[in-house]
């Protein structure tokens, strides 16, 4: 009973998760206004680089120039700029299909405009409209500030740097491997991992619940379902269940973090536990 019970929610659950990803892939691909002459990508770049102009002008707008305002722009509005420049140089071809006029104007809308609600709670009186905020732009805290500055810079690195790994790894890789050293030795998704911690970086800026709420909703409904379905496509690799054993859906495998310190202050060639360590030639 309790094993039918298990196969009847894996079930339901793998049948939610097929429902939301078809969804996910009609909204961005599909919906039925215009020809498909567009891609994904495009709306993407377009939200990223209209980012800083949008809090510049609220700033202009509001004359608001409060530390969080500043730092907000510098963080946010920096990140867009270079989310494009990674688009250029070593781009995800995930966001590349062909998709109608209508998909563009909707993802611009879902999620991404929700990403602007940050510096609306920043620049505007939006966070005394809305109740539930915790602080005022004026009096941002220094320890948010720095909090925001170091999940920025933290979730900076893991992002780009693990979409340049996967990047050149699947370009030139011959044959196709999983790759399991490098960003991805302790967390399987460590791209999707650092974009979560810049938005936290700005979420935290904003000091109200509401833009945390938004992100939740997209994390779920769009970053979890593509590491579900990552995981899907991976597990037909012989070596996949070995590397779920050592890390991380998300975040890093605390027991594998632990395991590779030796790896700090020894010897990168002779560490087996180098997420760097490479077979050694006969």
């Amino acid at each position: 009973m309790a094993d039918a019970r298990g196969q009847s929610g894996s079930k339901t659950g793998s049948a939610i998760f097929d429902h939301v990803w078809a969804f996910n892939d009609w909204f961005m691909h599909r919906i039925p206004l215009g020809p498909a002459v567009c891609q994904p990508r495009q709306a993407i770049n377009l939200h990223k680089v209209s980012v800083g102009p949008f809090v510049l002008g609220l700033m202009l707008a509001y004359d608001q120039w409060s530390l969080a305002a500043w730092l907000y722009l510098a963080l946010h509005g920096t990140y867009g700029l270079l989310r494009v420049a990674k688009d250029i140089a070593f781009g995800d071809r995930s966001w590349k299909g062909r998709a109608t006029v209508g998909s563009a104007v909707g993802v611009f809308i879902f999620p991404l405009a929700l990403y602007y609600l940050p510096a609306l709670f920043i620049c505007t009186p939006l966070g005394t409209v809305i109740p539930g905020g915790w602080g005022g732009a004026a009096d941002v805290p220094l320890w948010v500030a720095f909090a925001a500055v170091a999940l920025f810079v933290f979730g900076s690195f893991f992002h780009f740097v693990a979409d340049a790994q996967k990047y050149f790894v699947l370009r030139y890789q011959r044959p196709r491997q999983l790759i399991t050293s490098g960003m991805f030795s302790l967390s399987r998704n460590p791209n999707y991992l650092g974009e979560v911690m810049m938005y936290a970086a700005f979420n935290l800026l904003a000091q109200h619940w509401l833009p945390w709420l938004c992100c939740a909703l997209i994390w779920v409904m769009v970053f979890g379902t593509n590491m579900l379905a990552k995981e899907r496509s991976m597990s037909r690799y012989p070596e996949h269940s070995a590397w779920v054993a050592r890390t991380g859906l998300l975040l890093p495998s605390i027991p594998s973090l632990v395991a590779q310190l030796s790896y700090v202050v020894g010897d990168p060639e002779g560490s087996s536990n180098s997420p760097l360590s490479r077979p050694k030639e006969a």
